[in-house]
């Protein structure tokens, strides 16, 4: 179950990354991936938190997100 909930944050992450690549920091990538958070139904800290998991592969980047 825990690797589910792993691959579907870092599925979420992979398309962060299709909106604001990884060589856009996250200041500028932020107005554009809240529209995309409001639209999934998550919050700002929680999309930026996938899509640096998806950039770094570190599990731990999702630790005390929802």
């Amino acid at each position: 179950m825990v690797e589910t909930l792993y691959e579907s944050a870092v599925e979420v992450g992979m398309i962060c990354l299709e909106i604001a690549p990884a060589h856009v920091s996250e200041q500028d990538a932020s107005p554009v991936l809240a529209l995309y958070a409001e639209e999934i139904g998550l919050d700002l800290p929680a999309v930026l938190a996938r899509r640096r998991s998806a950039i770094t592969g570190d599990r731990r980047c999702l630790q005390r997100v929802t």
